[in-house]
Formats: structure tokens, C-alpha cells, sequence
């Protein structure tokens, strides 16, 4: 099941930032505790992480797919995203997170995962994943958007 872990948000008359994203990140991967998947030979090193930054527009639906060998860690930097992450055991699970709810969600190996746009701004994606992606041999598994949930699912809920 997916966590989210709040980041603290400083503010000052410069602008904001946002800390800590690979500090939540290294503690789960060193803690292997809090780093299970549902595939046992997982082992993950903090050399093998990287770090991505993505940009989606209004109005796309990036989902679902998910990885066997890769945990992700996302954090939204600019705008608002609704993250949807599913498996088996917990269902589908949003959560809202960007400028005004800063955090990080942990999607764990095994567990479906995308993401929307939530409003007019476009969303500025800071992920880090445990494995660092390989072009030619992708660990990665594709499901249609309307997989697990409907389409309505990835709309506003005020529409």
C-alpha cells in the first residue's frame, strides 16, 4: 500500500523550497522494513537511485503501469496532481499532493500508479525510482487508464 509523508513547506520573501525528498527515501531503502514488496528478491541501493523530473499538462490521465523491481517516490514541485496508485490488497488510493499539500508518495514495487493534473496549471513531476531506467529492457507493466477505476475516477470531483 502506498505511503505519503509530508514535506514541511519554508517560505520566505525569496519564494519556497521543499527538503528531504531523497532523506525519505534513503531511510526506506536502508530500512528494508519499510521497503517490502510483494517480490522478495528486491534489494535496493542508493547507487542505483535516479532522479527525474516530468511535465504534464491539463486534461492528461498518465496512468497506469507500475514496476517490479522499482520502488517511486513522487513529489510535485509546481501545481497540483491527483496520484492514483492501485494492487490488489488496498484498492485504488488518490492522493492530492503539490504546492499546497506538499509531500511524497511512496509507490511500492508491484503497485499500479499515475497521475493528473489537477486544475489549469501544468504539473512539474520530481520523482526519484530505486533503479535506474533501462531503455532497451524497461521494467515497467502498462494498464489503460480505466483499468482498475472508471474514467470519471480521474476527474475533479466537483464536476
Amino acid at each position: 500500500m502506498a505511503v505519503f509523508h509530508k514535506l514541511n513547506k519554508f517560505c520566505d520573501a525569496r519564494g519556497w523550497s521543499l527538503n528531504d525528498l531523497h532523506n525519505i527515501a534513503r531511510k526506506n531503502i536502508l530500512n528494508p522494513t519499510d521497503a517490502t514488496t510483494p517480490y522478495e528478491d528486491n534489494v535496493y541501493d542508493l547507487r542505483n537511485c535516479q532522479v527525474n523530473y516530468s511535465i504534464l499538462h491539463p486534461g492528461v490521465i498518465k496512468a497506469w503501469h507500475r514496476h517490479k523491481n522499482q520502488d517511486d517516490y513522487f513529489c510535485v514541485v509546481h501545481g497540483m496532481a491527483q496520484v492514483g496508485v492501485y494492487s490488489d490488497e488496498g484498492g485504488a488510493e488518490k492522493f492530492f499532493i503539490g504546492e499546497h499539500n506538499p509531500g511524497v508518495v511512496h509507490i511500492k514495487a508491484g503497485e499500479y500508479h499515475g497521475l493528473t493534473a489537477v486544475g489549469t496549471k501544468p504539473v512539474g513531476l520530481l520523482y526519484l525510482v530505486t533503479n535506474i531506467y533501462n531503455p532497451h529492457l524497461p521494467d515497467e507493466e502498462r494498464a489503460p487508464h480505466d483499468s482498475f477505476v472508471g474514467h470519471d475516477w480521474w476527474l475533479p470531483e466537483n464536476q
